[in-house]
């Protein structure tokens, strides 16, 4: 609207759009924005990606693969450190929960996120100091005590380090890393790694791992009681280092042995012995890990028999398919009736069945035989694999229920205390090296919390974007990058040579610039480019940088259909009220979608008002001075 030169008498000012016309361009320009065309208005609002979403530790997956995309690896090694201690141990290890959500699968192939995060694990590791240690706040005089040096403990400790506690860790093994180091074989991850980033959490100063200190009922041991009174807060992660043993006749055979008491040996670097015919009973991780070492040390042949179907195994994808390549074998719904041994006592056979998993009438997991099918193969040694556990008497009854540490939503044990935690397999039952990694993560900010008088939260709701609501027009199809590894013929000869092998600097960039942002701003400058109305501005291409002048954009929403992303959404005008960010013309039509040609009812209002006023304005005063028209 141009008033320019126009001169307005006093007595016809009256509302004209709702507002008294100003008498310059510039206010007029003000008080009439275009912004007032918009029934919607564009809104970034970042959602939660379904990679972080899943991954146990809650690692903020999409902005370190942004950061690498753009060679921005310590950055992106930072922003891991926040949430996770040892990316070069789960960069190697981890069960990836995070690709099997990843909404890429559903346009091609899903990002390889694991090999990326060893990728940055591996360049932090070889970083002359560690980039976190400066930025660490003093120790507030509070220690808490952590039983178990696994991923739970070493995970805990770490979180609380940086809240300012100090701790100390007590390992029942001669050597910390608890199952990183004693269950899981060398040619999955290698011990100078582990050692390096134990190394790194040491090295910060207030973390203390005490070896060779059993907690429990030992004479000379360390009990529970000392724990809780001796320290502000006590962290239970444990871990379960005992296998279940399989009742059968000839059970105790020599030659017959725990798949984890095997792994243990052999990752602790002590003598073990193995033959070259091989059985392992179970049908999961433990068990490929178990066959794929026998077949190292013994140089011979490993059969993992099994109750559950093939489709049924639950180790991990590509261990599955690299035991296949490692000449490893399988007799799946088979279940292991007898053991077979000479006059000596040592295994010479076993007697198998063809058998399935069932449940009972209590929905409980039992194995089901087929009567009739026994026959017998020759071993000489057995391999039991079918669970684990962890000797639990020395604890008050009153914490423990059907052989877990028994807990609330908190990982909290119910003690007098309120500062008794528990994480990790000792409290889930058997789990990933991840999963523990997020309860140490999580009991170091409860006891937090706890110590400071703070109340326990759970974790708000989130939005986790879907693939659907993605603009995929604007990600090309491009083939997942392949992770290298070691020749079977090589590595099946070797408990050292590491199987999977680390992506070059070229291949973490080119996989991580597949990551689609799912529902994060990633500074794309589509929306900038778009606008009509050059009502997007940014200072910077970077999240968090991009902002809608309210007084110009009419709300067309091409930001919002051309967002590959997803942060962006259309909002309706009327859930704002911000007095600061435009005057809406509420003359003209309502503001809301389907109300044209309709005054709103402000608008009616309003002018009713204002005339009433100038109606007031010409009424005789008391003074007599005229008349009342």
């Amino acid at each position: 609207m141009s008033v320019r030169g126009t001169h307005i008498p006093e007595h016809l000012r009256l509302p004209i759009a709702g507002v008294t016309p100003p008498p310059t361009e510039k206010e007029g320009q003000r008080l009439f924005p275009t912004g007032n065309f918009r029934f919607f208005r564009p809104v970034y609002r970042d959602k939660t990606p379904p990679c972080n979403h899943a991954c146990p530790t809650g690692e903020q997956i999409q902005k370190y693969l942004d950061f690498v995309k753009h060679d921005r690896y310590l950055d992106g090694y930072l922003t891991i450190l926040e949430d996770n201690p040892m990316p070069s141990v789960t960069g190697r290890v981890c069960y990836h929960p995070c690709e099997t959500a990843c909404n890429r699968a559903a346009h091609d192939e899903p990002i390889g996120i694991r090999s990326v995060e060893r990728f940055l694990g591996d360049f932090g590791l070889n970083l002359e100091e560690n980039p976190i240690k400066k930025d660490l706040p003093p120790l507030n005089g509070k220690t808490v005590a952590i039983v178990g040096s696994g991923p739970g403990g070493l995970a805990c400790a770490y979180h609380l380090r940086r809240k300012g506690y100090a701790s100390v860790i007590f390992e029942a093994l001669d050597s910390a890393g608890g199952m990183l180091r004693a269950g899981i074989p060398a040619w999955h991850l290698p011990e100078e790694v582990l050692d390096k980033e134990i190394a790194k959490l040491t090295g910060l100063g207030g973390i203390e791992i005490r070896c060779g200190v059993r907690v429990g009922s030992d004479p000379g041991g360390i009990t529970l009681d000392h724990l809780r009174t001796g320290y502000d807060a006590v962290f239970l992660a444990l871990g379960q280092d005992v296998g279940r043993r399989l009742d059968v006749e000839g059970g105790r055979s020599r030659g017959v042995l725990g798949a984890l008491e095997f792994l243990r040996e052999t990752g602790l670097g002590r003598p073990v012995k193995v033959g070259r015919n091989v059985l392992v009973i179970g049908g999961g991780n433990t068990a490929s890990d178990a066959a794929r070492s026998a077949v190292r040390l013994g140089g011979g042949e490993a059969t993992i028999v099994s109750l559950e179907s093939e489709d049924e195994l639950l180790i991990v994808p590509e261990d599955l398919e690299q035991a296949r390549e490692e000449g490893v074998r399988f007799r799946p719904q088979h279940s292991l009736v007898r053991v077979i041994a000479d006059g000596e006592g040592n295994v010479t056979g076993a007697v198998l069945c063809q058998a399935r998993l069932a449940k009972d009438e209590n929905g409980n997991v039992r194995p089901q035989i087929s009567e009739g099918t026994e026959f017998e193969v020759p071993c000489d040694t057995i391999l039991i694999a079918i669970g684990q556990v962890q000797v639990l008497d020395w604890l008050p009854e009153s914490f423990t229920e059907r052989g877990l540490v028994k807990a609330d939503e908190y990982g909290r044990v119910p003690d007098d205390s309120e500062a008794v935690f528990a994480g990790g397999d000792v409290m889930r039952g058997p789990s990933m090296v991840v999963d523990a990694l997020g309860d140490g993560k999580r009991a170091a900010r409860d006891i937090d919390r706890v110590l400071s008088a703070q109340p326990l939260e759970p974790d708000g709701p989130v939005e986790v974007m879907p693939y659907e609501r993605l603009n995929t027009a604007y990600f090309r199809h491009a083939p997942r990058t392949p992770v290298p590894l070691t020749p079977a013929g090589t590595r099946s000869k070797s408990q050292k040579v590491e199987v999977t092998l680390a992506y070059s600097r070229e291949e973490a960039v080119a996989e991580a610039d597949r990551c689609m942002s799912c529902g994060v701003c990633n500074g794309c400058d589509n929306c900038y480019i778009v606008c009509p109305d050059i009502s997007v501005m940014r200072d910077a291409r970077e999240n968090g940088r991009y902002s809608i002048r309210t007084h110009y954009c009419k709300g067309c929403l091409v930001c919002v259909q051309e967002c590959p992303t997803g942060c962006l959404e259309k909002v309706p005008e009327l859930d704002f009220d911000e007095p600061d960010a435009v005057v809406r013309m509420e003359t003209a039509f309502a503001p809301y979608d389907g109300a044209h040609a309709e005054q709103a009812p402000f608008t009616r209002q309003l002018i009713e008002d204002a005339i009433a006023e100038y109606d007031r304005s010409k009424t005789v005063q008391p003074n007599g001075r005229g008349v009342t028209p």
